[in-house]
């Protein structure tokens, strides 16, 4: 009889374990939110900027790992970068562009160390624990400004945040993180000395 209890005791405790083990790791990567930081000359009204174009000759350049650099994703990059900036109150010019914007994505491959108890061990001996390495991938988008007439960085914003192994880039995920990148553009007031 008290093997019976003993095995399903550790077969429930093994299965626990599990969806433990995998809660956490869900909490870990979903609470880890996308963390935005915004940099900007306080010394500029952004006001006087009513149009910008691309920093590479007015084309749109990706710059950004191999896989993610296709023709759809790049289309739709550009597409939801110029519906932002139009909805700031930016235009686009090509001839004659106040700003000069970019678009930058790079992909880490990294990688945690997580300590958790053994299949085999009783709970009695709860300090016996094994290791795990765990792979993922952290990203980051970051959109410069630039003023051309003074050839220097103006603004600039990132994103950083983990994404998961086969990562959904679809139009409304692009238009979404671009729209929390550019959220605080433009500042609301330059600070007066």
């Amino acid at each position: 009889m008290l093997a019976k209890i003993s095995y399903h005791w550790t077969l429930n405790f093994t299965y626990m374990r599990k969806i433990g083990i995998l809660t956490v790791f869900g909490l870990l990567f979903t609470s880890c939110s996308v963390k935005v930081h915004t940099l900007y000359d306080h010394k500029i009204g952004f006001k006087q900027y009513k149009t910008y174009c691309w920093m590479d000759g007015c084309e749109f350049k990706f710059t950004g790992p191999s896989y993610l650099d296709d023709s759809l994703i790049r289309g739709n990059i550009k597409k939801a970068v110029a519906e932002e900036l139009n909805k700031k109150g930016l235009t686009q010019n090509t001839d004659n562009p106040d700003l000069l914007v970019s678009f930058t994505v790079t992909v880490k491959d990294e990688q945690a160390i997580v300590y958790h108890r053994t299949y085999e061990t009783p709970f009695y001996k709860p300090l016996e624990n094994e290791e795990s390495v765990v792979n993922y991938l952290k990203g980051s988008m970051v959109i410069g400004m630039a003023d051309k007439k003074e050839s220097r960085i103006v603004w600039q914003s990132f994103a950083n945040g983990y994404l998961q192994s086969v990562s959904d880039f679809s139009e409304q995920n692009i238009k979404k993180g671009i729209r929390l990148i550019l959220k605080k553009y433009p500042p609301k007031k330059p600070v007066s000395q």
